[in-house]
């Protein structure tokens, strides 16, 4: 159904851009449905949305709707105090550069709140809602929307070429206050398809995409030669970070996204907080370009965690089939996998939390380089599959020939020394490991990495790294453990050259101990695991 909707609204033609004018900006005060265009100062009644959209259509410039609804319009909402515009039929299609600011209605204010210090703060004044499933905001010239709460639309935000677009602090999916979810709601929050800037790194650029029945975002930008950005946002999440709102299978759906898209980045205020998501936070699929392109980047968010966290709020629970828990990275590609989720550089790793299945999955594809997370509390840290279906850990083959998710890369086999006890004395710790891959079935050098483990498996910390080389390979490699050691409990993953990742290694000294991520507030004493 999604793909044949996407055909149809490319059919949209190039003739209806107009030529380039002189920029204007149009005042909407009133909620009505008409097509009141004639938006004069001071005039009442005459600037309907509608009217200022078919207005700026019009003259080709790049024009910006403002809001100064009184509140004596029939379109108030006394209890929230906010102002509700009912689009039936569609809303015109946006074609000439326009910006839509709903932080212009009097009584708006943008968020405040840093990543660290919550969810978004935001009040709204603008709602934007379909009478019955219609299309939202449909935009085919570079377009700006800021302070809108979108809803009960099939899919609230169409973005297509040429761009590129930017949304910024609204509520997709949500009621206006960003803490419930709509009744009969929006089936997709945002669908893409030339280069888009969703949030951004100020705290007013915040987005919360929370809510749809079926997607967040559906990303089909394709050969798109500027990908898109996703920073700053709260996905599955109400407006406070940390309230599920259920129904959104999947956060992100990158179909063929541009290569070179980011998801996130290196600093807290790039972080998107992913939770609570039926099916994927991020489900990667299509193919990649030829070549070698720039890396989709998955880099710096937090998954299955609320804004603090400190509390669970896992993503993949699949409520209508919980013995079919999903990843909550799902990659089912082939051939190339074009991907890097997490970075060794600060700020990089993503935090992967409370996942109901696989904190990664790789299926099929090959070079998925997954390293510098931290990872806790997930069914598995990551899983590759010989097939594009999650089967769980995978035991090392005799000289890793076997082809899959990340070609079925070994995982290294540690050994301590004898009678080891991790009792946080001395400095370093000698040990040995083996990789089982031949030259022939591994891009040499390997790189190996330490972590110190994380509950239910996987890595926590990344405390070290050795390259293996091919004179290495198959054959025990004697290391030191420098700096700690205290390096229970413990595991690794091996990383070829090609950047394809193994599972983490089965954990040594797998005793339970607090993560700090809890399903509730509470306090959780040494060697407890929630």
């Amino acid at each position: 159904m999604f793909r044949t909707a996407f055909a149809l609204f490319l059919l949209v033609p190039a003739l209806l851009v107009p030529t380039s004018g002189s920029a204007a900006i149009y005042t909407v005060d009133t909620t009505s449905n008409a097509t009141l265009a004639a938006c004069a100062d001071a005039v009442p009644d005459d600037c309907s949305l509608r009217g200022a959209i078919d207005k700026a259509n019009g003259t080709g410039g790049a024009d910006t709707i403002h809001f100064a609804i009184p509140d004596t319009d029939p379109g108030f909402q006394p209890i929230t105090a906010h102002w509700r515009i009912v689009a039936n039929p569609d809303l015109p299609f946006i074609s000439a550069p326009l910006t839509i600011d709903g932080y212009t209605q009097p009584g708006a204010e943008e968020n405040t709140l840093s990543p660290d210090q919550g969810g978004s703060n935001a009040v709204l004044k603008i709602e934007l809602r379909s009478l019955g499933n219609g299309q939202g905001l449909f935009a085919g010239s570079p377009t700006t929307l800021r302070g809108l709460a979108i809803n009960h639309f099939h899919t609230a935000l169409l973005l297509f070429a040429p761009g590129p677009h930017r949304v910024e602090g609204s509520f997709i999916g949500t009621d206006i206050t960003g803490l419930q979810r709509d009744g009969t709601t929006t089936s997709i929050g945002i669908r893409i398809s030339a280069p888009s800037t969703i949030g951004g790194l100020t705290p007013a650029a915040r987005n919360v995409i929370a809510g749809n029945s079926s997607l967040g975002i559906s990303d089909q930008s394709g050969t798109s030669t500027q990908p898109s950005i996703y920073q700053g946002n709260i996905f599955g999440l109400g407006a406070d970070g940390s309230t599920v709102l259920p129904g959104q299978d999947n956060g992100i759906q990158l179909n063929d996204a541009a290569q070179g898209t980011v998801v996130g980045g290196d600093t807290p205020a790039a972080r998107n907080l992913f939770g609570g998501h039926d099916f994927a936070a991020i489900y990667v699929t299509g193919s990649p370009l030829a070549g070698n392109p720039p890396d989709i980047r998955i880099q710096g968010n937090w998954f299955g965690t609320d804004w603090s966290g400190t509390l669970s709020r896992p993503n993949g629970r699949h409520p209508t089939s919980p013995t079919q828990s999903q990843p909550t990275i799902s990659i089912f590609r082939g051939g190339r996998c074009g991907l890097r989720i997490g970075g060794l550089a600060p700020g990089e790793g993503n935090r992967i939390d409370s996942g109901a299945a696989a904190g990664v999955h790789i299926g099929t594809c090959e070079g998925a380089a997954i390293v510098g997370n931290q990872f806790s509390g997930n069914r598995i840290a990551i899983d590759v599959s010989p097939t594009s279906n999650p089967d769980g850990a995978s035991a090392n083959d005799v000289g890793d020939a076997d082809l899959g998710g990340n070609r079925m890369q070994n995982a290294p086999v540690v050994t301590l020394p004898p009678n080891f006890i991790s009792d946080g004395g001395g400095d370093t710790v000698a040990l040995s490991y083996v990789v089982d891959s031949t030259p022939a079935n591994s891009s040499y050098p390997l790189t190996v990495y330490f972590y110190r483990g994380g509950c239910n498996g996987g890595g926590r910390e990344l405390i070290a790294s050795d390259t293996y080389g091919e004179s290495d390979a198959q054959q025990p490699r004697n290391f030191n453990l420098v700096g700690d050691g205290n390096v229970l409990p413990l595991t690794t993953l091996a990383v070829d050259a090609a950047g394809n990742t193994s599972e983490f290694s089965p954990m040594l000294g797998d005793n339970l101990f607090a993560d700090g991520i809890e399903t509730e507030p509470a306090v959780f004493g040494p060697g407890r695991c929630p």
